[in-house]
């Protein structure tokens, strides 16, 4: 009996403290003082082993034990442990002037004990000058101007990155052996992002209308990122502070109260972002490339996360080949001849939410927007390649046949000498999108048969989730990413599979 069988366990232990200490004070009638200080500690710790056997003995042996044949075994251990104090003080005059510090000192164990802990202040001023006395304007029920800098820090890598790091399995005729895995670097220390930021916070028509605008300008030092190294170190990689990055950009939101009635309401809530960085500064200028399979890119005065590869000029009408633009003029296509070809950062984001209550109907829906991204189609580099064993897309009956055919689609090789698939132009895409991402309707029943029925609530209602969406890119969803949230990997789509269109029904009840 050739049966397979497999064993995984995964064992998670967070432990976190809180504790701080909070003063409030009024002097009189217009100074307000709150002053809080206080520490935390969290420990968290993931174990995770699996393991896969064959050839038991019949189907009745269900445990690893009665394997004759164990083919996999992996362990992992991953710990980490932050240590920090922190404090906030405020004082607010007459509901005019208000000025907060807060301050924290934080320790992580994902640094070397000489660089485990890192120090980041700020301070933020606020003028409501709608409470002044000289402001005097009817139609405005609210102004405030606000103005913030302050520092934050980030230690998201992995554990165990400052150490030297020896893996076993390194076994040779028979004999068990270990093996050096990961170079250390003792100096690693907090990346640390500063940030300035001016408000504006306005209200209209008492409240109706609530206009909220922001302008930032944040700069990130001493990037934390993995630097590429010579292979004939024996790594390709080390992680280090490298860098630096610079993000500018402004959001704003409004809200209203388009109606407001007895028994009919109507609100709105639109929120607009826009955001432009740039890799200012990267270790020695030397640029991190092919990142993931999109051939994400770091390159000192590039946009973060650039797709990079070769220009696509099209399918040559008389060999069905693509051309390639030959960027640095010697006569061959060549790695020379990669640019940056695509941007995954949108121009800008935003959303767009309406809530309209009728009686006791409430109907509701959000759609959500992204333009100016584009989007490598990893998936097409095989879908469209014309050879291999992937099922090919319809739009391949197009390809090129004869000379004289005019086609995006390059002709069927197998041996495909011009590399016609290499990453290039040809496979990026604009990716803006325009979403229902969820639409609602429910029903509340009255007081009055809650009380007959001796409940708290009854509600019944039916959400729709990514019921539409509005979009050029030829893939099966542009809200996409193959990496997850990975800021190295973005904006691709490899055999990704899409958000689903759900219908959900649903009853809450209280008693």
């Amino acid at each position: 009996y050739n049966g397979v069988g497999l064993e995984a366990g995964n064992r998670v232990t967070n432990l976190m403290t809180n504790t701080f200490l909070e003063y409030i004070r009024n002097f009189g009638d217009v100074h307000n003082m709150e002053a809080m200080i206080g520490h935390s500690f969290e420990k968290f710790v993931e174990r995770s082993s699996f393991i896969r056997g064959t050839d038991f003995p019949n189907e009745n042996f269900q445990y690893l034990v009665s394997a004759a044949t164990i083919t996999d075994a992996e362990a992992s251990y991953f710990e980490k442990r932050t240590n920090s104090y922190f404090g906030r003080l405020k004082y607010n005059y007459d509901n005019r002037y208000l000025i907060t510090f807060t301050a924290r000192y934080d320790g992580s164990s994902q640094f070397g004990p000489h660089n485990q802990y890192g120090f980041v202040p700020a301070v933020s001023v606020g003028w409501r000058i709608s409470e002044e006395a000289f402001f005097n304007v009817n139609a405005i029920s609210d102004f405030k101007f606000r103005a913030s800098y302050g520092l934050t820090g980030n230690d998201g890598i992995p554990a165990f990155s400052y150490q030297a790091l020896y893996a076993g399995g390194a076994n040779y005729n028979t004999e068990p052996g270990i093996r050096p895995s990961q170079l250390p670097n003792p100096d690693l220390k907090w990346e640390t992002t500063s940030q300035l930021n001016f408000g504006l916070d306005l209200g209209f028509l008492k409240d109706r209308i609530i206009f909220n605008a922001d302008v930032y300008a944040k700069n990130t030092s001493d990037l934390l990122l993995d630097r590429p190294i010579s292979g004939t170190s024996g790594y390709t990689f080390i992680t280090a502070n490298i860098g630096e990055l610079q993000n500018m950009g402004v959001e704003i939101g409004i809200t209203t109260e388009n109606i407001r009635k007895d028994r009919f309401s109507w609100q709105s809530m639109l929120n607009y972002s826009m955001n432009k960085n740039k890799v200012t500064r990267l270790y020695n200028g030397q640029p991190i490339l092919d990142v993931g399979r999109g051939n994400n890119s770091f390159i000192e005065g590039e946009p973060l996360s650039v797709f990079y590869g070769y220009v696509s000029r099209g399918v040559d009408p008389s060999t069905g080949d693509i051309v390639f633009t030959d960027l640095n003029g010697d006569g061959e296509i060549t790695s020379d001849d990669r640019t940056v070809i695509g941007d995954p950062n949108p121009d800008f984001i935003g959303g767009f939410n309406n809530v309209l209550n009728f009686g006791q109907f409430t109907f509701s829906f959000f759609m959500q927007f992204s333009y100016g991204n584009d989007i490598f189609n990893g998936s097409r580099i095989y879908i469209e390649s014309l050879k291999g064993e992937d099922n090919q897309l319809k739009i391949t009956e197009e390809r090129w046949q004869n000379p004289g055919d005019r086609t995006t689609i390059p002709r069927a090789t197998i041996t495909d000498p011009n590399n016609n698939n290499r990453e290039s132009s040809r496979f990026v895409e604009d990716g803006s999108y325009l979403r229902f991402k969820e639409v609602s309707l429910s029903y509340t029943f009255k007081p009055e048969l809650l009380n007959r029925w001796k409940l708290s609530n009854l509600k019944m209602y039916i959400t729709s989730r990514n019921l539409f969406t509005f979009t050029g890119y030829s893939g099966m969803d542009p809200e996409v990413n193959y990496a997850g949230d990975d800021i190295l990997r973005m904006g691709t789509d490899f055999f990704t599979y899409p958000q689903a269109r759900s219908f959900i029904f649903g009853i809450s009840l209280g008693i």
